[in-house]
């Protein structure tokens, strides 16, 4: 269970148990159901909210949190150079996939050749006024490719863009040495698990992610 669902749990519980005690009921069943129903009434509350609740439209007019959720999709650039012929890779068609909580973000990239799943992701909020999501993550090569890539790890930002057709743009690195461009100007609410289907898939638009209704 999520840390801040525990705590607010604990303190729902905590004033339904004072209230009954200043209420003379003394400790007796009394105190410890009103307890339990402060729990039940917190633990559905904050799990409304973690799911749900924090995507409204009216809320995030006053958070500023921006839903980003889904399936993103464009192009990787790569300062990579292969092994067996030392020329750099053109760009790389990429597929994003964002799964959001109130808490919580996490970053599944995939390319044609391996996905990138991450570690630790999360949305930051600049002096300038813009929000940007970093992570870390591990990256795993197909099989049939692995003798030129190799499982790396690797850091990741791309910085959300305000108007309808920036989308996400950004750059990341590895432990190998490599770094590169990412350029994601399309957006679906589906998850597509390769960026084959991704790429042929129906639904996707210019990312709105300021302005998208929840």
């Amino acid at each position: 269970m999520n840390p801040k669902v525990r705590i607010g749990i604990g303190i729902a519980a905590l004033v339904g148990l004072v209230l009954a005690l200043l209420a003379g009921q003394g400790i007796s069943e009394v105190p410890f159901r009103v307890f339990s129903i402060a729990g039940l009434i917190a633990t559905l509350a904050f799990a409304l909210w973690e799911r749900f609740i924090w995507k409204w439209k009216f809320i995030r007019y006053f958070t500023g949190v921006p839903l980003i959720a889904g399936t993103w999709r464009g192009e990787l650039i790569s300062s990579y150079i292969r092994p067996d012929d030392g020329t750099r890779a053109s760009s790389i068609p990429t597929a994003l996939y964002i799964s959001q909580t109130s808490s919580k973000v996490t970053v599944t990239l995939f390319t044609g050749e391996s996905k990138s799943v991450s570690e630790n992701a999360k949305l930051i909020y600049d002096p300038d006024g813009r929000w940007r999501l970093s992570w870390q993550y591990v990256n795993t090569p197909r099989p049939g490719v692995r003798d030129r890539s190799e499982r790396h790890r690797g850091a990741a930002e791309v910085y959300i863009g305000s108007q309808p057709s920036e989308g996400l743009e950004g750059s990341y690195f590895t432990d190998r040495q490599t770094d590169g461009e990412l350029h994601l100007a399309e957006w679906s609410s589906a998850r597509y698990g390769s960026v084959a289907t991704a790429l042929t898939g129906d639904g996707f638009r210019d990312a709105r992610p300021y302005v998208r209704e929840s």
